[in-house]
C-alpha cells in the first residue's frame, strides 16, 4: 500500500484558472501527468496540456444544466486559431448546457439516420474478421426473409411499437426468434455507437418475456420417399437445351440441387463455387473455407463430372468465350450466383408430397441419411461433411481420395436405385451422358487412365467419335450439335 507521502504526491493536481489568451497555451509546459488551465471569463473552456507536449483546446459542460461534465476536444492549439477555438467553445457548451445536445451524438445520428438493419450488419462484418461467410450469410439472410420491412427502415426510426407489431405478425417459428436476436444485437452496437439512445429489441423482449423455445424440426427426404422427391425433381426441371418452362426451375438451379445431393455440402459454400475451384483432371473440387475455417477438397463422382463438365462446356472452352466466367451455379440475374434456392426447393417438396417445406439444409440431411442407409461409418460421414467438430483424428480426414470417392459414389447409386434408376434418366437427358456411369462394378473403365480421360471415354462411347486414349478433349456429335449442344 503506498504511503502517506506518495497518496498525496498524487493528488497534487497541476490545474490552474486564469484569463485566457492566445498566448496561453505557450507559457504552460508539459508536467508528468496532465492538466487543465481554465478560463475565468467563458466557463468551461481550457487548454489541456499532456505530458507529451501536446496542448488542445476544448471545453466542458453538463447535459442540460445537470449531471456530470461532458468533455469535447476542439483541436491542437498549434492548428487552431485561439478566437476559433473559443467561439466553437461557446457554441458547444449552449448545444450541451441549454439544448441537452452532445455534439459527439449529433454528428453520430446525423451519420446514421437513413442506416437500417443491413447497413448495421455489413459495418458489424466489417469490424469483425473472424465471422465466416456462413454466419454473414445467415445475418442477412434471416432479416431478409423474417424481417423484410423492418430491417428496410432507418434505425433511428425504429420504435417498440414498430418491433411488437412485426412480433404479433411473425409466425413464431425459430427462424423469427434467430432473426430477432441478430436485430437486437445489432441495435445494440448501435446505441454503443451513439446512433440511437435506446434500443427497441431490448424493450419489447421485456413485453414479449422469453421468446418462445421452438426445437429445430430435423427433416429430410426419407427412404420411401426419394422416389416421389426425384419424379417431382425430374418435373420440375428443364432437359437438356430446352428452356425451363412455366412452373420449372433453371438449369443451374436444378445442378445446384443435384450437387447438394451428391456432396451433402452447406448451402452458401455450394452456391459460391467457383470454376476456378474444380479440377477436371484430378477429379477434384476445392471449396472455400467452412463453418469452422477448413478447407474442403471433394473428389467427383462420375455423376458430378457429368454435370460439372457438361456445364463447363455449354458455357465455352475459355475464360473469355463463357458466358459466365465465375460462378458454376450462375443466377440469370447479373454477375453473381444464385442466391435463393429455398423457394425452387419448396415447390419441389410440394410436388413430391412432402409435409413439410424442403430446405438445403434438408438436402445435406438426406445426404446423411443415404450414407447411414449404406451402413457408411460415422468417421466417413464426418469426413464427407467437413465436420469441425466431429471426434476424426487428422490422419482420418487426410484419408486416401479414391477411398472417399467410393463413398460418394455409393450415395449415387443409392438414389439411382431408389428412384427406380432416375438417375440414369437425369444423365442421358440432362447432361449427355451414359448409363455406365452408375455402374457400380465399373467394369467398362481403364483404370490405367487417368481421371479425366476415363471420364472422357465413358463419355465417348455415348458419342460418334473420341479421339482415344488421354485426349482431354471431345467432340458432340452433329446429332447433338443440331440439339443446341456446343463447345
Amino acid at each position: 500500500m503506498p504511503d502517506k507521502q506518495t497518496l498525496a504526491k498524487q493528488r497534487i493536481s497541476y490545474n490552474v484558472n486564469e484569463t485566457l489568451t492566445k498566448a496561453s497555451y505557450k507559457k504552460y509546459k508539459p508536467k508528468d501527468k496532465d492538466y487543465f488551465v481554465r478560463d475565468t471569463k467563458l466557463e468551461g473552456f481550457w487548454i489541456r496540456i499532456y505530458p507529451s507536449g501536446k496542448k488542445t483546446y476544448g471545453c466542458y459542460a453538463r447535459k442540460g444544466g445537470v449531471g456530470r461534465p461532458v468533455k469535447n476536444s476542439i483541436g491542437d492549439c498549434e492548428l487552431i486559431a485561439f478566437e476559433d477555438a473559443k467561439t466553437k467553445a461557446k457554441e458547444i457548451i449552449q448545444q450541451i448546457k441549454y439544448e441537452g445536445i452532445v455534439p459527439k451524438e449529433k454528428v453520430q445520428q446525423e451519420a446514421s439516420k437513413d442506416k437500417n438493419l443491413f447497413h448495421l450488419a455489413e459495418d458489424y462484418f466489417k469490424d469483425n474478421k473472424n465471422l465466416s461467410e456462413l454466419t454473414q450469410d445467415d445475418y442477412l439472410r434471416r432479416m431478409r426473409n423474417r424481417m423484410p420491412s423492418l430491417a428496410k427502415m432507418p434505425v433511428t426510426e425504429i420504435t417498440i411499437d414498430d418491433v411488437m407489431a412485426w412480433w404479433r405478425s411473425a409466425e413464431g417459428t425459430r427462424s423469427d426468434g434467430i432473426a430477432f436476436g441478430y436485430a437486437r444485437k445489432l441495435l445494440d452496437r448501435a446505441v454503443a455507437l451513439s446512433y440511437i439512445k435506446d434500443n427497441p429489441f431490448s424493450y419489447a423482449k421485456i413485453l414479449i418475456g422469453e421468446l418462445p423455445s421452438i426445437k429445430q424440426k430435423v427433416t429430410h427426404v426419407a427412404k420411401d420417399e426419394i422416389f416421389d422427391f426425384f419424379k417431382a425433381l425430374s418435373i420440375s426441371s428443364p432437359i437438356h437445351g430446352a428452356r425451363p418452362k412455366r412452373g420449372q426451375i433453371t438449369h443451374a438451379m436444378r445442378d445446384y440441387l443435384l450437387f447438394l445431393l451428391l456432396t451433402g455440402k452447406r448451402r452458401t459454400e455450394s452456391l459460391s463455387l467457383k470454376w476456378e475451384n474444380i479440377d477436371f483432371k484430378r477429379g477434384l473440387i476445392t471449396l472455400d473455407k467452412g463453418k469452422f475455417g477448413k478447407v474442403d477438397v471433394v473428389p467427383m463422382t462420375d455423376m458430378l463430372f457429368a454435370m460439372l463438365d457438361y456445364r463447363f462446356r455449354m458455357e465455352g472452352e475459355t475464360q473469355a468465350q463463357r458466358k459466365h466466367p465465375v460462378w458454376v451455379f450462375q443466377s440469370r440475374v447479373g454477375d453473381k450466383h444464385i442466391t435463393d434456392p429455398d423457394k425452387a426447393l419448396k415447390r419441389i417438396g410440394t410436388k413430391s408430397g412432402l409435409k413439410f417445406g424442403l430446405s438445403s439444409h434438408d438436402v445435406r440431411r438426406t445426404f446423411a441419411t443415404a450414407t447411414r442407409e449404406l451402413g457408411m461409418l460415422p468417421e466417413d460421414l464426418a469426413v464427407a461433411l467437413n465436420h469441425g467438430k466431429a471426434n476424426v483424428t487428422e490422419g482420418y480426414v487426410e484419408t486416401n481420395v479414391e477411398y472417399k470417392r467410393n463413398n460418394l459414389e455409393q450415395v449415387a447409386y443409392f438414389y439411382n436405385k431408389q428412384s427406380g434408376g432416375m438417375m440414369n434418366q437425369f444423365l442421358v437427358h440432362w447432361y449427355q451422358g451414359n448409363e455406365d456411369f452408375l455402374d457400380p462394378m465399373e467394369a467398362t473403365k481403364p483404370k490405367q487412365m487417368d481421371f479425366q480421360a476415363s471420364r472422357m471415354h465413358l463419355l465417348g462411347r455415348f458419342q460418334d467419335e473420341f479421339h482415344g486414349y488421354g485426349h482431354p478433349e471431345w467432340e458432340p456429335s452433329k446429332a447433338l450439335i443440331k440439339k443446341g449442344y456446343r463447345k
